[in-house]
């Protein structure tokens, strides 16, 4: 059984009484997703979608978005959500991504930060690029925690949410690896955004992580002069990748 780093009741919890609302204009992924999405829109798929923030922001781009998620909130409200937004709303799923059957192919297959929540992070890109239908675009997004700097500050600060994330998922060049062995042609892989940090909850906190965390909510302003792309404290990892016309598989095959 693939390890989920997060239990499920967790993920409930949080969402529990989590509000709906599309990613903002300004947001750094969904910049960054922006700059990829063709010109002619067609049918979207995220893993692990919930709460649905960048699908959102894709649907607002003429997609019809699909999603699957564990969370029962993902077929109690979501659906329900896009469609007073007047979304392109196709289906939705409650379900593992693991087991689940998939019956078609998608134009566009993403997720924003799925994979490093588990242990077997190879076989959920495989997945990902085995529902792309041939001319696709594949999306994924992880935080990068393994920057140098990004993995001492969470150490430091953060080690509760660091022990949340599988850092070896947070190596773009292997996703691309994986897929360029399935018939994917990279047009993005890498790092991107300035330096931005967020923290988790802590239960308990020492006088050094209480001084530590008051001093960077001051510093992210400063932190935002600094270049874009250096993986030490760039906080995303991204591919992008494009499946080859001739590339096709069912999507029910292993």
């Amino acid at each position: 059984m693939n390890k989920d780093f997060v239990g499920q009741e967790a993920w409930d919890e949080r969402y529990r009484k989590l509000e709906l609302e599309a990613a903002p204009s300004n947001d750094c992924v969904r910049n960054w997703i922006e700059r990829f999405l063709p010109d002619t829109p067609g049918s979207c798929l995220e893993l692990g979608c919930f709460p649905g923030r960048y699908l959102a922001a894709i649907a607002e781009h003429g997609y019809e978005i699909h999603g699957i998620d564990r969370t029962p909130r993902v077929v109690d409200d979501l659906p329900r959500w896009f469609e007073d937004k007047e979304y392109q709303t196709g289906s939705f799923a409650q379900g593992d991504v693991f087991e689940h059957a998939f019956d078609r192919s998608f134009d566009l297959v993403c997720s924003f930060g799925l994979i490093e929540h588990f242990e077997d992070w190879p076989a959920l890109v495989r997945i990902h690029a085995k529902l792309v239908a041939p001319g696709g675009l594949l999306l994924l997004t992880a935080p990068n925690f393994r920057g140098t700097i990004q993995r001492f500050l969470h150490g430091w600060l953060d080690g509760d949410n660091l022990r949340e994330h599988n850092l070896n998922a947070m190596i773009p060049s292997e996703w691309g690896a994986i897929v360029r062995t399935m018939g994917f042609e990279i047009v993005f892989q890498g790092h991107f955004g300035r330096f931005d940090f967020w923290m988790g909850d802590l239960e308990e906190m020492s006088f050094s992580q209480r001084a530590g965390r008051a001093f960077m909510r001051r510093m992210k302003a400063v932190g935002r002069f600094l270049p874009e792309g250096p993986e030490a404290w760039t906080p995303y990892c991204g591919l992008v990748a494009r499946k080859q016309a001739d590339s096709a598989q069912d999507p029910a095959t292993p």
